[in-house]
């Protein structure tokens, strides 16, 4: 169980010291983001429309397209360098590879969101403060999901010469129960609802977080094998 951890670890710290070197995904992930916003809040009228209303789904709507470009790189160096093969080639559990990348995806996004958050409370003028600590609860929900079943389906996609129009194809459908729940569960954080009179969004979603790690883990030796 050691030599697993440690397996899992030396994948995402080479993930990790590889971004920290270019900066490419981060950078992109955050200035997408940060266009999605300046979108929405150039074409919402505020004064008219509750920025609580609205806010949340233009915040998950940056969120999920800012990560969807990260999970398409999530797999893209080491196929395009023939890593990839090394990995699969080594004696470890093929499972070590499926859950380095998905917490490199996670660290990359929520290290994105966070300087997000601060944006979107600024351009809609909403106090994210008050509620944090449920906003945090629901965004860490939402991303486990998001980066469990994208991770999957990114190395599924990685093998396709298409793959930056399949991942979104394959994953938006897929991502529908976590979303909504994300999005429901958000605004209502924001209006002031307490996040223990939502416990059955934070089940559906919760639920969807277990499914989809748990169909990675049966199925990412077959999607490696490809």
């Amino acid at each position: 169980m050691r030599q697993y951890f440690s397996q899992v670890a030396a994948i995402v710290w080479k993930d990790l010291v590889t971004e920290l070197k270019t900066r490419e995904l981060f950078s992109t992930m955050f200035v997408f983001s940060v266009l999605v916003i300046l979108i929405f809040i150039f074409s919402i009228n505020l004064s008219i429309v509750k920025a609580t209303e609205v806010g949340p789904g233009v915040l998950w709507v940056a969120f999920l397209f800012a990560g969807t470009l990260g999970l398409n790189r999530s797999f893209m160096l080491e196929k395009e360098n023939g890593c990839l093969q090394g990995l699969i080639l080594t004696p470890a559990d093929r499972t070590t590879i499926y859950f380095g990348k998905f917490i490199s995806n996670l660290v990359f996004l929520l290290l994105m969101e966070a300087f997000i958050l601060p944006l979107f409370m600024v351009f809609f003028n909403v106090d994210l403060l008050a509620h944090l600590g449920s906003l945090l609860v629901v965004i860490l929900l939402g991303t486990f999901g998001f980066c469990a079943l994208g991770t999957l389906l990114s190395s599924l996609s990685s093998n396709l010469k298409t793959r930056e129009v399949m991942l979104p194809i394959l994953l938006y459908p897929l991502m529908v129960p976590v979303v909504i729940g994300s999005v429901r569960m958000t605004g209502q954080v924001l209006e002031g609802v307490p996040l223990s009179t939502m416990m059955n969004w934070v089940g559906l979603t919760l639920c969807f977080d277990v499914i989809f790690i748990g169909v990675s883990i049966m199925t990412i030796d077959h999607i490696l094998e490809e």
